[in-house]
């Protein structure tokens, strides 16, 4: 928080062989005997524009000199600038600093003593070029995608005891429903100490929307300080048409809770999270709550899930869409009310606007617009302004403190930009006025409006840019910050659109954020707003009809305003392209004329779920699984000395769920080196249930990807590991080989109980066709023809397990006795899912030695086409 604070975390983190750095005020000298004080004072004095001798240590650096995120980001690569031998601090880490002072005791801790002799100091890497190998600037266009459940969960419900919260008959009903399952639920206004997993429900059929969204921001930063490091599991629960407000849904206020999901998921990297929506339909508290339960237990691992009163289940994906501008409804005699249109980049759009298409423009503003202070004349940046204004209260005998003497040239600053805008839309074609007003007080705004109306007439299109930030993580914003960031953004749409009820409005332009799509660490509250904001504009565009355009333009990360050339350079490392002033300028001209029917789009880089200046991670999901009786009946019949056991070929299907959700947008091809690393025996089937865990890591992709594969137990012992292929299409099939003339096998007895100890379910072997001591042939069952439990198939379990049953008998009959598949070389899969038909398996085998086997098993359909692979299953022989 204090510039002492600062200099102490950059000291702490200097190697001792930090190479020697030029200060801006000092001589060059050994990065471990700076004086970071002085260091930091000067770069601080240098991007602040406050004079050195105003800055003490013990300073705050947001309430004391206004230093917010991104001003940081800029001061630590200043700072590393002049001293090339610090290391890189995390800026995670400089959030919890609140003062110089900190700032300084923090970066003492990582410097070692200076060496003996230091190297010369290298230069300084050049900038990055943004422009250089970034993807170019985009629309992309929110679409509801139907996406069939995963049969697994998000892990943090194994062993959990969960909080659902607020009280009430629906988080009551979901408790039920939970506690059915075998989990340990607590109904509470708020979680305990005690409650690894937390559900809000407040968003399900919400009477006070604004409300439900404080209350739950309130529970996760309750959950934070644990959740953030120890793990746990968030979800929250909404009824906005199973859609996330898409369609327009009547509880479009209350869609902020997902963006407090997206952004929790980003902050807490030990925890997982879970926004659904749920369309009740006609269907009881009850039926609803068990809907819910089963998509924690068994959906998948997306973030945004919706579930629609016929059972569907959709996800969110944003696409690539052109604009296609035809005919604006704004002309030289429209009345356009713009909140927060006099600055920053909303300005710069509305004078490309008025450029375009003429109008009459009401700007709406926090800034009072009055006589400047004689001192200020002819100072025209912020370093100046703040001397000059110093100098004058001293002569006055006054001291200001820095925040005083930064709100004022704040103040000055802006009243400047202010007259500059109202010049610009001017000399644009438009005409212009501007009112200082509260866009969040409703009266205050009804009163303005009434005074625009007497200027311009009715008001015909409303431009809502109003926004602030207040960044800062979960755990440490204050209900005060969140309040002024969402009631900004939320408050002043909900003022606007109800001063402008009676007005015939035929224009609806909001200013969202891309952090409304994805969410973004720091900005839980600014990721909320934004979320009400696009699907109100959904809401506003169902109840206003085609004839009104309404759009909410997510805006990605802009190159002017707040974007130093250090951030800018951060950005472009990192692959996200900015978007110019001129680009977005046209772009709100663009959308301004685009009758297309879409409302939501994100505006700049393809969206990511991923904080906004981070690079890209690796592709990564965890899932977990609860094997039980209710869930997977047909186990029972898969048992050694009375316990069920996990089977090869289910560990497979788990697998193949897991790299599906992971690279939904390719298509498996096989596994290779399955391995059985430890048997799983389900000694809880009929009681609580097994869980695992079920992990699909990205290791290496190009035209498709390769993934490893992990399958874990409750207390993290490794059970099962495969590597998984996948690729944008799925290879054709080989020819069917050769069938080979076997002499007839003997039917009699194939489930002995010995060799074979299959139940019922898992007897799919039909018929053995012929045998010798190099092959196998027979006719096996599908799953489908097995009516194991009506779920959605990746693969064909019980074909497969028949297939290494066939290796099994082979086993027997080379080795004589019973044996095991310990590891399988490859898996291929050429048709998604079981068939509806019977297969024929051939095998084809070696004994190698005395206890063990390695053998080849090809599986056809009814039409003689090859549909699975399986290359290299090694058996081994089973002790007496």
């Amino acid at each position: 928080n204090t510039l002492g604070q600062v200099v102490d975390h950059l000291r702490s983190a200097l190697p001792a062989s930090a190479a020697p750095a030029a200060t801006p005020a000092t001589a060059p000298a050994a990065a471990a005997g700076l004086d970071l004080e002085a260091l930091l004072l000067d770069v601080v004095a240098d991007k602040t524009g406050y004079p050195a001798d105003m800055l003490e240590m013990g300073m705050a650096l947001e309430s004391d000199l206004g230093i917010d995120s991104i001003k940081r980001v800029e001061i630590l690569s200043a700072v590393r600038d002049a001293a090339p031998g610090l290391p890189e601090v995390d800026t995670a880490e400089m959030a919890k600093l609140n003062t110089l002072g900190q700032v300084v005791d923090h970066l003492r801790g990582a410097v070692s003593p200076a060496p003996t002799s230091a190297p010369e100091a290298s230069p300084a890497p050049a900038a990055v070029d943004p422009v250089v190998s970034l993807p170019a600037l985009g629309r992309f266009t929110l679409t509801a995608v139907p996406t069939p459940p995963a049969g697994m969960s998000l892990p943090g419900l194994d062993g959990a005891r969960v909080a659902v919260v607020p009280q009430g008959d629906r988080a009551r009903a979901l408790a039920r429903a939970l506690a059915g399952e075998g989990l340990s639920v607590d109904v509470a206004d708020q979680p305990s100490e005690a409650h690894t997993a937390v559900i809000h429900v407040g968003g399900w059929s919400a009477t006070d929307d604004l409300g439900v969204q404080r209350h739950a921001f309130l529970t996760a930063k309750a959950v934070a300080p644990r959740f953030s490091t120890e793990g746990g599991l968030f979800v929250t629960v909404q009824t906005t048409g199973g859609d996330f407000g898409l369609a327009g849904s009547n509880h479009a206020w209350v869609a902020g809770l997902a963006g407090l999901v997206k952004t929790v998921d980003q902050e807490w990297p030990q925890a997982h999270a879970k926004a659904i929506d749920v369309d009740p339909g006609d269907r009881s508290t009850d039926e609803v709550a068990r809907a819910i339960a089963a998509e924690l237990l068994h959906g998948g691992p997306e973030v945004e899930v919706g579930l629609t009163p016929d059972g569907g289940r959709l996800t969110l994906a944003s696409v690539a869409t052109a604009v296609a501008p035809t005919r604006s409804a704004i002309t030289d005699r429209s009345g356009v009310v713009a909140s927060g249109g006099a600055k920053g980049v909303t300005a710069h759009t509305l004078v490309a606007l008025a450029e375009a298409y003429g109008g009459r423009y009401a700007l709406l503003g926090r800034t009072a617009l009055m006589p400047e202070p004689a001192a200020a004349e002819g100072h025209a940046d912020e370093a100046s302004l703040k001397r000059a204004l110093l100098d004058a209260a001293r002569r006055k005998g006054e001291t200001p403190s820095p925040a005083e003497l930064g709100g004022q040239v704040k103040r000055i600053l802006g009243m400047r930009e202010i007259r500059g805008t109202m010049g610009a839309i001017e000399a644009a074609g438009g005409q212009v006025t501007y009112h200082a007003v509260d866009v969040a007080d409703a009266d205050d705004v009804a009163r303005v409006l009434t005074e625009v109306r007497k200027t311009w007439g009715p008001i015909t299109a409303l431009v809502h840019g109003a926004g602030v930030l207040a960044d800062k993580l979960v755990a440490d914003k204050t209900p005060e910050q969140f309040d002024r960031v969402f009631d900004t953004k939320v408050l002043g749409l909900r003022a606007l659109l109800a001063a402008t009820a009676d007005d015939p409005l035929d224009t609806l332009l909001l200013f969202s954020s891309v952090a409304g799509r994805c969410g973004n660490k720091g900005q839980a509250d600014y990721a909320m707003a934004n979320e009400v904001l696009a699907k109100v504009a959904a809401l506003e565009q169902r109840l206003r009809g085609p004839d009104v355009l309404v759009k909410a333009l997510q805006w990605g990360p802009w190159e002017g305003g707040m974007v130093t050339p250090q951030l800018k350079a951060h950005f472009a490392a990192q692959g996200v392209p900015l978007i110019g002033l001129d680009a977005g300028a046209q772009m709100l001209v663009d959308e301004a004329a685009d009758r297309s029917g879409a409302t939501e789009m994100v505006l700049g880089g393809e969206p990511r779920m991923q904080p906004l200046a981070d690079g890209q991670s690796v592709k990564r999901v965890s899932l977990a699984l609860r094997t039980h009786r209710s869930s997977h009946p047909y186990l029972a019949d898969h048992q050694v000395a009375g316990v069920p056991v996990v089977p090869v070929v289910m560990v497979l299907e788990w697998f193949a769920r897991a790299a599906a959700a992971c690279r939904p947008d390719l298509q498996l091809q096989g596994f290779r080196e399955v391995k059985v690393l430890r048997g799983i025996q389900l000694s809880h089937f009929d009681d609580a249930g097994d869980w695992f865990g079920v992990t699909a890591e990205e290791v290496s992709n190009g035209t498709g990807a390769v993934l490893s594969l992990q399958l874990t137990g409750a207390s993290g012992q490794r059970f099962y590991s495969a590597f998984a292929d996948l690729s944008d299409h799925r290879s054709p099939a080989p020819s069917a080989p050769v069938q080979p003339d076997l002499p007839p096998a003997d039917n009699a007895d194939i489930y002995d109980g010995r060799v074979l100890f299959h139940g019922a379910d898992f007897q799919v072997i039909r018929s053995l066709d012929g045998a010798s001591d190099d092959a196998l042939a027979a006719t096996l069952t599908s799953t489908a023809q097995a009516g194991w439990s009506e779920e959605r198939w990746h693969t064909d379990p019980a074909a497969l397990d028949g297939g290494l049953q066939l290796a099994l008998l082979y086993g027997a009959r080379v080795l004589g006795g019973a044996s095991l598949p310990m590891s399988v070389d490859a898996v291929r899969t050429f048709r998604p899912g079981p068939g509806n038909g019977p297969l024929r398996a051939v095998l084809r085998g070696q004994r190698k030695g005395s206890d063990k086997t390695i053998t080849d098993i090809v599986f056809t359909d009814e039409s003689g086409a090859v549909v699975h692979e399986l290359r290299g299953v090694h058996a081994i022989l089973r002790p007496a």
